[in-house]
């Protein structure tokens, strides 16, 4: 009688090699190492030159957003004004354009991890591109464009909340969805006080005190009605909304960028199956005590079985702030004062995010029960047929069939951890009245207690009906 031999599929042989061999993932956060060391260090230059040499290494073709708006960043940050805005007009339309595919393909996207998609940007660069367009618009002299990227911060503020309404609709009324109501969380950012402060010197240099007075009540409504975004005093008195007193004067204004954005890590979590719902909880390290249960969510999920044991990851939102405590601002090596915070733009990069977590973690919940629960009848089904069939080694093979396949999709719910790099934490202002001529500007940068940074702005003419705006920015 001859024996009668199977062979496992390449397919298994892989599973199989992955047991064994285990799984590296390299986080962005390493990947780009070398550019954040340049960025850091101020070298724009470099950092680009480092981006461009690597493009290929450094990005996918998923990923031509965070080129885009990387790249069109560190050209802000070189006085490159209208490279920066090319870049930052193709992330601004590839945005849009992946947003309003996502709500057509949400039913078909249900159970897809995040990674496998194209990156549509997050809330915060999509609002904050504009303002740097505007301020490259300003550099060039063009303040009608300099208004419509304005402008458009308001329209994108007005529809943040209902555009993720529609996608959680779209998502929940998937039929691939079992039953969970995904929803997005509410927005708390309706007014941004840098927005209105840049519009408000375009009013003031067309001499439209009209428009100046509008956008000084806007600015200090974002303030008054945005408490938890804008929780420090207002930097400028209703002064800045009035011509000089002196009418011969003029006004320098100055804009200091400081810190970077946030960067986003992994958080594991773990999901529990009872009869038609679920408990989540995270287990985290503890120098003291060791692991510690930390959170712990039961939540209905209609049709799961009892007896389910998953694992998956969803990203957070890490500050990473700013050294500088006070920035001073020099003219002619005489000190004017120092600047005030107008934005804490990393805040609100956190408080934009939580519109979209709710719905990152049901989709992840989702997405990880239905696989998980198809990959372990998979692995249950192979795991039988090596034991029916008597042969020691399809019993075995069945057995690491079953686990390699849950392996796999564990491995396949990694947390999607794109984000861009190059924006910055805080926006700083401040402005003083002075006689139109030349200027030599310096900006120093303080840590608690000594001078980290002098950015010199060199010699600067100051005019009659002009914006007079001056940027800076230290990334540390």
């Amino acid at each position: 009688m001859k024996r009668k031999f199977t062979y496992a599929s390449p397919a298994l042989i892989f599973l199989l090699l992955s047991v064994f061999s285990g799984c590296a993932t390299t986080s962005r956060n390493t990947l780009f190492r070398e550019v954040d060391q340049a960025y850091e260090s101020g070298n724009y230059t470099i950092a680009q030159a480092y981006i461009e040499s690597n493009k290929e290494k450094l990005y996918r073709e998923k990923d031509k957003v965070l080129y885009h708006l990387e790249t069109g960043m560190l050209d802000f940050y070189s006085s490159e004004y209208s490279e920066s805005n090319r870049h930052l007009d193709q992330a601004e339309l590839l945005i849009e354009e992946y947003f309003t595919k996502s709500i057509s393909q949400a039913a078909s996207s249900l159970l897809i991890n995040d990674l496998q998609l194209d990156y549509r940007g997050e809330d915060f660069e999509d609002i904050y591109l504009n303002i740097f367009k505007a301020l490259n618009y300003l550099s060039l002299n063009d303040s009608d464009a300099a208004f419509v990227e304005v402008r458009r911060i308001s329209n994108k503020l007005n529809l943040l909340e209902d555009k993720y309404a529609k996608l959680a609709q779209a998502y929940t009324q998937s039929d691939k969805n079992q039953g969970v109501i995904i929803k997005s969380g509410p927005s708390r950012f309706y007014n941004s006080a840098l927005a209105r402060y840049l519009s408000l010197l375009m009013y003031r240099a067309e001499g439209n005190y009209d428009g100046v007075r509008i956008d000084w009540q806007l600015l200090l409504d974002a303030f008054n009605l945005q408490p938890n975004l804008y929780p420090f005093p207002v930097p400028f008195d209703s002064s800045i909304a009035n011509q000089p007193q002196n009418t011969q004067d003029t006004r320098l204004s100055i804009i200091a960028f400081t810190g970077r954005s946030p960067i986003k890590l992994a958080s594991t979590l773990r999901i529990n199956t009872f009869e038609n719902h679920v408990v989540i909880s995270t287990v985290s390290e503890k120098d003291t005590v060791g692991r510690v249960l930390e959170n712990l969510l039961v939540f209905d999920f209609p049709g799961v079985k009892e007896g389910y044991w998953f694992k998956f990851e969803i990203p957070r939102m890490e500050k990473q702030g700013s050294l500088v405590k006070r920035i001073r601002v020099i003219a002619d090596g005489h000190p004017l004062g120092f600047l005030s915070l107008l934005e804490n733009m990393e805040q609100i990069t956190l408080d934009t995010f939580e519109i979209r977590e709710p719905m990152i973690f049901l989709r992840t919940v989702t997405r990880t029960i239905i696989k998980g629960m198809a990959s372990e009848a998979a692995g249950s089904s192979l795991e039988k047929s090596g034991t029916e069939s008597g042969s020691e080694l399809l019993k075995i093979l069945g057995f690491l069939s079953k686990y390699s396949l849950a392996i796999a999709s564990e491995l396949s719910e990694q947390a999607d951890l794109r984000v861009s790099r190059y924006f910055p934490a805080f926006a700083n202002a401040g402005e003083w009245q002075l006689p139109p001529g030349e200027y030599h500007i310096e900006v120093e940068y303080y840590g608690h207690d000594k001078l980290l940074y002098t950015d010199d702005l060199g010699t600067v003419s100051l005019g009659k009906n002009q914006p007079n705006l001056l940027t800076s920015a230290y990334s540390k």
